[in-house]
């Protein structure tokens, strides 16, 4: 009788150590727009083939997956609204695409490597004209023991931030009314 219950005992701490990470609460600040032309129409897509955010690299066909709280795309959206404005219909479209977004963790005896990657895809369009370009940012970082989930979400929110900046911040993107020849 002592043995049966020691075994479930055991099995169930070792169901408990192997449950799923639990969704991550990704956030991004609004952007600063240092530019005056405001976007008309912003699309946001997720184009990934995947939908999980983190992802805990086991052994060699084993992992843990844990996707985002919420939709990528609407942290997108919310961060990039400051750069759009209805005071003018100026034409000026974005199409946002997420490309990549993916927190990689390899979790060693006493230490843990983290790598965030985050590729965005923007188009830019204005009558017959368009733009487009990738932006994107890597980070890793590394640890003892096992990462805190809240270090996993802050480290990945700055990568989120650096990129979404750097695309309210290009001016290319703005495809100026008239082109200078």
């Amino acid at each position: 009788m002592f043995r049966i219950i020691l075994a479930a005992t055991f099995a169930l701490f070792i169901s408990a150590c192997q449950s799923q990470p639990d969704p991550l609460i990704i956030s991004a600040d609004a952007v600063t727009n240092s530019l005056n032309t405001k976007v008309n129409q912003l699309k946001v897509e997720d184009k990934r083939s995947y939908s999980y955010l983190y992802r805990h690299k086991k052994e060699e066909d084993k992992a843990e997956f844990a996707p985002a709280q919420r939709p990528l795309t609407a942290i997108v959206e919310e961060a990039l609204q400051p750069v759009t404005g209805s005071s003018s219909n100026n034409g000026l479209t974005w199409y946002v695409t997420i490309e990549k977004a993916l927190v990689d963790a390899t979790l060693h005896t006493i230490k843990y490597e983290l790598e965030h990657s985050v590729t965005i895809r923007v188009e830019a369009m204005r009558a017959n004209r368009r733009y487009s370009n990738f932006y994107s940012g890597t980070y890793s970082s590394t640890g003892g023991l096992k990462p805190a989930q809240a270090t996993i979400e802050r480290q990945f929110k700055q990568l989120l931030n650096s990129v979404l900046s750097d695309i309210a911040n290009d001016p290319k993107l703005r495809l100026p009314e008239q082109e200078d020849f």
